[in-house]
């Protein structure tokens, strides 16, 4: 009652007496890890508010954002009115963004960033440009774990009652990719806003904020742009700069600093509202 070897061609017969209790360690054994992987690829992307944790999960995670979803952006401090005109114009990359003052973010700031894919910090409406040192410590931490910044002219500079606070490094540390220098006569760049008439002119062509933009006007004959702007220093890379008619000098744009983590900050030295094709791209590019 031998059985026929494989060479002979005969099946092997079905091993029934194996015991069930090992055949289902088994199956547990290859299962574990592959549950496993997906709960720490879930609390991953919870944490940086990819998806949401409150939510619950049928299946494993597939993928992050899509191309074509709607951006979850947070915007602390007072806007420009072009910023938000942007913005209920294209509400099929941005949604509806929330709005908060840069106070609200003293109370566990890091679970509120959390939620968000973009970040932009924009004071442009408002006198103060403080903001409290657990919200700067919170975006730093933001950014280094794969969130998006954008900051807007002198945004972030200040601290509240700190007289010793001026600049993007006491609060954001080394993610800003400008900085603020103090000029012969004791006052510092990022505290004197210049009036320029000029053009932005494309720096790094193959950037994708910049993509199809040589120039903003377009066209020469629609004249210069009236904008104001710092004469801040650049640690990151130049996407764009300005160029005044008036004295020829530049000023840089745009300039970005990406972290290792996935992170970006994008600074941008006028108000992005006034170019919308830049700012729609950068949206898409961030998101």
């Amino acid at each position: 009652m031998g059985y026929d070897s494989p060479g002979g061609g005969a099946d092997l017969p079905p091993m029934d007496d194996e015991p069930i209790g090992s055949r289902l360690h088994f199956n547990m054994e290859a299962i574990i890890p592959i549950v496993l992987i997906v709960i720490i690829g879930f609390l991953l992307l919870a944490r940086l508010g990819v998806i949401d944790s409150s939510t619950p999960v049928i299946g494993p995670v597939v993928s992050a954002i899509s191309p074509n979803s709607t951006a979850r952006i947070l915007i602390i401090g007072a806007p420009s009115p072009e910023i938000l005109a942007v913005m209920n114009a294209n509400k099929d990359l941005v949604g509806n963004p929330i709005i908060r003052a840069a106070e609200a973010f003293t109370n566990n700031p890091e679970n509120q960033l959390a939620q968000f894919d973009i970040v932009l910090l924009d004071q442009t409406g408002q006198i103060s440009k403080a903001i409290p040192r657990q919200l700067g410590d919170a975006l730093q931490s933001y950014v280094k774990t794969g969130g998006k910044l954008i900051i807007i002219k002198d945004s972030g500079i200040e601290q509240p009652g700190a007289l010793d606070v001026l600049g993007w490094k006491a609060n954001f540390g080394n993610i800003v990719p400008v900085n603020c220098d103090i000029i012969l006569d004791g006052q510092p760049t990022c505290k004197r806003p210049i009036g320029v008439i000029g053009v932005i002119w494309q720096q790094d062509y193959k950037h994708p904020i910049m993509l199809g933009i040589e120039r903003v006007p377009a066209q020469a004959e629609a004249g210069y742009l009236a904008l104001e702007v710092f004469d801040v220093g650049v640690t990151g890379n130049e996407i764009a700069y300005i160029e005044d008619a008036r004295t020829g000098k530049n000023f840089p744009a745009i300039v970005e600093q990406a972290q290792l983590g996935g992170g970006k900050v994008l600074y941008f030295n006028y108000n992005p509202g006034i170019t919308s094709g830049i700012f729609q791209n950068t949206i898409k590019y961030l998101k």
